[in-house]
């Protein structure tokens, strides 16, 4: 929005959404800024008035492999290949699963706050668990734990608290991906790194003329 575009913005969860509109407000983008409850499998259904018109598609976060079968990623990609104009764009954003399968590492660093004075502990990793699902697609189970210590985290026998959380992603390996995307319809499938960052590979492609 700020570069001047106008923006459509949706997600599964209507407090997402929420704050999306709030965040646009405040910013000062309220009117280059929708923001509706949708899902990748209804976005078709949701947005039907405009199916062919938008420019370019974005998702990010790697947000498509909570999908985990095949109809599912068909059908979500097949949604991004109508709803763009002929000629318009998809960008998508997808764990290196390729790299991560054969890294044999269960245990990933992802945030440490150390407490200081008057400040509390935060540190939070994720513990990985690959398993097979019922087509034989491989799963990832993301356990992700919080642990939290007391406002002096310093001292010494501080006290502290662990939460864990479970989410279950698609290990899409990227012959998976392109070959999903040329079924969708979709040309010129490249592949991007940012940076060499081996969390992501960012897939682009265009709807044809």
């Amino acid at each position: 929005a700020g570069l001047g575009l106008n923006v459509t913005a949706c997600d599964p969860s209507g407090g997402m959404v929420n704050r999306c509109k709030q965040n646009a407000k405040e910013l000062g983008f309220e009117k280059q800024v929708r923001a509706q409850q949708s899902d990748f499998l209804a976005l078709t259904k949701d947005f039907k008035d405009e199916m062919g018109t938008f420019d370019a598609i974005v998702t990010k976060g790697s947000s498509l492999p909570h999908l985990h079968t095949d109809t599912e990623l068909r059908a979500a990609l097949k949604n991004f290949h109508d709803l763009l104009r002929p000629g318009g764009v998809v960008n998508i954003g997808v764990r290196d699963y390729d790299y991560f399968i054969n890294n044999h590492a269960k245990l990933y660093p992802r945030q440490v706050r150390v407490g200081k004075q008057h400040e509390a502990e935060h540190i939070i990793f994720d513990v990985w668990e690959w398993h097979k699902g019922a087509e034989g697609q491989q799963l990832v189970n993301f356990n992700t734990f919080h642990v939290n210590g007391e406002a002096d985290g310093g001292k010494e026998n501080a006290q502290h608290t662990a939460s864990k959380f479970v989410t279950t992603f698609r290990a899409l390996f990227r012959a998976e991906m392109e070959q999903l995307m040329k079924e969708a319809g979709l040309v010129d499938i490249k592949v991007h790194k940012i940076h060499d960052w081996l969390w992501e590979n960012v897939y682009t492609a265009r709807r044809p003329e």
